[in-house]
């Protein structure tokens, strides 16, 4: 009864937080309390430091789900080939063809650049740079690219390939035609085109005879040369 009424008072602590109780010891050494008064009885005061030394743990809160993943568009609005142009020719450059790129934003610090030629990354193709002059250029035709990677190596935009031609004429077999002769020969007073046609007494000298029937010139024969005597 004693321990049963000690846990009902701790228990009602919070609520009696405040308040004056009193305790007291009979004559068969039985614990009593009481909220009034009683001669020979012990005053205690309650507050809330008589709570429960091991008070209940706080719920857990829910974790919040996951995030999914954003996805990010390209790293460069704008990232492609300038020159050479799609079909472009280059006749007689002595196989040299000169790459410009370009790109919308400037290229980060920590990005590489990379050129290729015809599927093979351009050796001597500074990766800081936008531009870069091809050499020993052999005839046919040839594609460039250029790639956008990290410093770790992943590539993370490229350009649409350029297609291009290289074209050096032979002096074996050189180019045909007005537009394609580089030193056309000079006319001389001599040599003028005529701007009218001779007439045909000029040619003949003398008028044509025109058959009416046919409105055509008369072809006379020469006459016959006979054997001299």
């Amino acid at each position: 009864m004693r321990t049963a009424l000690y846990v009902l008072l701790v228990l009602a602590a919070p609520a009696l937080a405040g308040q004056t109780v009193y305790t007291w010891k009979d004559d068969k050494g039985v614990t009593h309390w009481s909220d009034q008064p009683v001669p020979g009885a012990k005053k205690v005061e309650l507050s809330s430091s008589n709570r429960s030394a091991n008070p209940a743990p706080a719920p857990t809160p829910p974790a919040p789900p996951p995030q999914q993943p954003t996805s990010k568009g390209p790293a460069y609005s704008r990232f492609v080939v300038e020159s050479p142009q799609q079909d472009q020719a280059f006749i007689n450059t002595a196989g040299v063809v000169r790459v410009q790129l370009a790109a919308s934003p400037a290229i980060d610090a920590e990005h590489m650049v990379a050129l290729f030629l015809d599927g093979a990354p351009v050796a001597d193709f500074n990766s800081t740079s936008l531009s870069h002059e091809l050499t020993n250029m052999t005839r046919g035709t040839h594609t460039v690219k250029a790639t956008v990677s990290t410093s770790r190596g992943r590539v993370i935009q490229e350009t649409p390939e350029v297609t291009f031609h290289v074209r050096q004429e032979s002096a074996a077999k050189p180019p045909v035609g007005p537009a394609m002769r580089n030193n056309q020969p000079k006319r001389s007073a001599g040599n003028k085109l005529r701007t009218s046609q001779p007439s045909y007494s000029a040619l003949n000298g003398s008028k044509a005879v025109i058959d009416p029937t046919t409105n055509r010139p008369v072809v006379t024969k020469p006459a016959a040369v006979g054997p001299k005597n």
